[in-house]
């Protein structure tokens, strides 16, 4: 699985493919998210910051260039510290888990009542 997401993400990068982050945040939260899920050592949060690497992967737009995406996530990065990617993540993770919840909620909802026939 990891040198499936390896594999994917140099492929992004270096293959010329267009994708862009559709923001700054979202960029920062594909990078902090990959770094988690390669480091933790927990299997729970392993799990959960490889799900929000998905999500934020499927965030990639498919308008800029691998040129574009590197120049964003290499400007990303330099705005984390190890002191602010805790923080970062934790909102990262509230973002990816809102949706999720959103997703969720709509399959529980009922039907909607049909009007009755004449």
């Amino acid at each position: 699985m990891k040198t499936l997401r390896i594999a994917l993400a140099a492929t992004l990068l270096m293959t010329g493919a267009a994708a862009s982050a559709q923001s700054a945040s979202d960029a920062r939260c594909l990078l902090l998210s990959n770094a988690f899920a390669g480091q933790t050592k927990d299997a729970n949060a392993q799990k959960l910051a490889e799900a929000a690497f998905y999500f934020y992967l499927g965030r990639l737009g498919s308008s800029a260039t691998a040129a574009q995406t590197k120049s964003l996530f290499d400007q990303q990065a330099k705005t984390v510290t190890d002191a602010s990617a805790g923080g970062i993540m934790d909102s990262c993770v509230k973002e990816f888990k809102a949706k999720v919840d959103m997703v969720q909620s709509l399959g529980s909802k009922p039907a909607a009542a049909t009007p009755p026939k004449k």
